[in-house]
């Protein structure tokens, strides 16, 4: 094993190269979270039979090529449309994605399934700007006779012809200030494909002097569409882009994953969807994509491509708003409320609290994709509908599990956070609250992170209760009349819990005498 990224070392409290760092590192892989199945039936219809065929046809993990489609179509759709959840609240279809996985795990075929549409239209736009720019040269001899005419009439010329630009669907490798010119030609919005988003995060700002830019706060202002200036050296004028559209795909290796993080806590890895599955063995098939599903993918983002754009007063993006039916809206704000819960649950991992919070942000986009797709793909009213909440809701739960695999590969899992989040859950499944004996409740309790022995156990949910006050822990002596003699028993309690429950009465974690008869 070659040495430990640094700052995960510093993280273990271990040295790079030390058999403690090995073993920590790989008690860390021997805890992560299991990898979930990607929802498959989720993403829209036509999408489906593609992710499916071409899974087998390529022997690849189904969000290989669903999680690049879901941005791809996100990007088709770009600034044409945004979902309005209430006043000073819209999200748009952004989408920043990536996949973890080692080399030769097919990565990269997957990733040309899901591209298809938008560099084959790449390549018809290309065409057409070539064909432009020989308009425009003919164009220009013919201003450049007018020009001289009217000199000689003592008269003003008129403008030039403008020059022609190219319209993006795709960019691959490109800086900041190349993006922008892209984006000023191309307001509805590109997709950014990455090859390696290691590589990526390190050439932030590499050109700026001591290596520190703006090019961060530009990707981070980017994946909620916010106003951004761009300065460059060969334009007098800064490039703005009041709502800047480019969604992000690409895919990283598990042995530099810390590196998307950085030592920057700007909340920038917390904005990416992560697909970090099981490798899946890779034998010969014979299965092969079928046209129809290829075609079929290729119409939807044609499609949705061809949606009208509204421009404002200046030009700029001014996106159709899509509302949601008032069935759906339920859903949605449940969706969302059960979010807020899970991050002020009892020992949810502070580190976790990021990405579930720019969740709320995804359930949001995903109800408008998969709402656009529908629409396109069935001529429907446009809104988002109850089914497109409900799909919504199983892509974010897919993602939330592996936003836990994602940061515990990063930073290690914290036991006791685990363990009060099991207490949390082990209690509301009873109601709020249990009370017995510490060896009943040892037996009872099930979690990874328990303790070996009841008095272990006790003592650890004692000091647990006194850090995260989420939750009540007594301790009483008791008279157990068959027995003829006093027992230690156990009171745990959610604070303002399931069914009215708080738990706080009497909690000093103490001995208090009671006698029972």
């Amino acid at each position: 094993m070659s040495g430990l990224p640094p700052k995960f070392a510093r993280d273990l409290g271990v040295e790079g190269d030390s058999l403690n760092a090995i073993n920590a590192i790989n008690a860390i892989l021997r805890d992560l979270p299991a990898a979930p199945t990607f929802p498959v039936d989720a993403m829209p219809r036509p999408c489906r039979t593609l992710v499916k065929e071409a899974t087998s046809a390529i022997g690849c993990p189904a969000e290989f090529v669903a999680l690049p489609m879901i941005e791809v179509v996100g990007s088709a759709i770009g600034n044409s449309r945004v979902v309005r959840l209430k006043a000073g609240w819209e999200e748009g279809p952004t989408v920043y994605g990536a996949v973890i996985a080692e080399p030769g795990e097919k990565k990269t075929p997957a990733l040309k399934v899901a591209q298809a549409p938008a560099t084959k239209l790449q390549a018809r736009l290309r065409d057409e700007y070539r064909k432009a720019v020989e308009e425009h040269k003919s164009d220009m001899r013919e201003y450049e006779v007018e020009k001289r005419d009217a000199s000689r009439a003592g008269e003003p010329a008129g403008p030039p012809p403008q020059e022609p630009t190219m319209e993006r669907t795709v960019v691959e490798d490109t800086t900041v200030e190349a993006l922008a010119v892209i984006l000023e030609s191309t307001p509805r919005g590109v997709a950014a494909m990455k090859d390696e988003l290691s590589g990526w995060v390190r050439s932030m700002d590499q050109y700026k002097q001591g290596g520190r830019g703006a090019d961060r706060q530009f990707w981070l202002s980017a994946w909620s569409n916010s106003y951004v200036a761009v300065d460059r050296k060969s334009r007098p004028e800064p490039i703005i882009l009041q709502r800047p559209f480019v969604g992000v795909f690409g895919a990283i290796q598990p042995g530099v994953l810390h590196e998307l993080g950085t030592d920057r806590e700007d909340g920038l890895l917390d904005r990416f969807l992560f697909a970090y599955p099981e490798p899946v063995p890779s034998e010969w098939s014979d299965d092969e994509i079928s046209d129809e599903a290829r075609d079929g993918y290729a119409r939807l983002y044609g499609k949705l491509r061809g949606l009208h754009m509204p421009a404002d007063e200046y030009g700029d993006p001014e996106p159709t708003r899509v509302h949601f039916s008032p069935e759906a809206k339920e859903l949605v704000k449940e969706a969302i409320n059960e979010l807020r819960q899970e991050m002020y649950s009892p020992g949810f991992p502070s580190r976790l609290k990021g990405p579930w919070s720019k969740l709320e942000a995804y359930l949001a986009r995903l109800c408008l994709i998969l709402a656009m797709c529908r629409v396109v793909d069935t001529g429907a009213a446009e809104r988002v509908e109850e089914t497109d909440v409900l799909a919504a809701v199983l892509l974010v739960d897919y993602f939330k599990k592996m936003a836990r695999r994602v940061y515990v590969r990063i930073h290690g899992d914290d036991p006791d956070d685990r363990l009060t989040e099991d207490v949390a859950g082990f209690l509301r499944a009873r109601g709020g609250s249990w009370d017995g004996q510490p060896s009943e409740l040892h037996d009872e309790l099930k979690s990874g992170a328990k303790p070996p022995t009841p008095d272990a156990l006790s003592r650890k949910l004692k000091t647990l209760a006194q850090k995260h006050r989420a939750f009540a822990f007594e301790t009483t002596n008791r008279w157990v009349k068959e027995l003829g003699n006093q027992r230690r028993f156990v009171t745990l309690s959610l604070r303002n819990g399931v069914n009215g429950v708080n738990g706080v009465n009497g909690v000093n974690g103490g001995q208090e005498e009671e006698v029972d008869g």
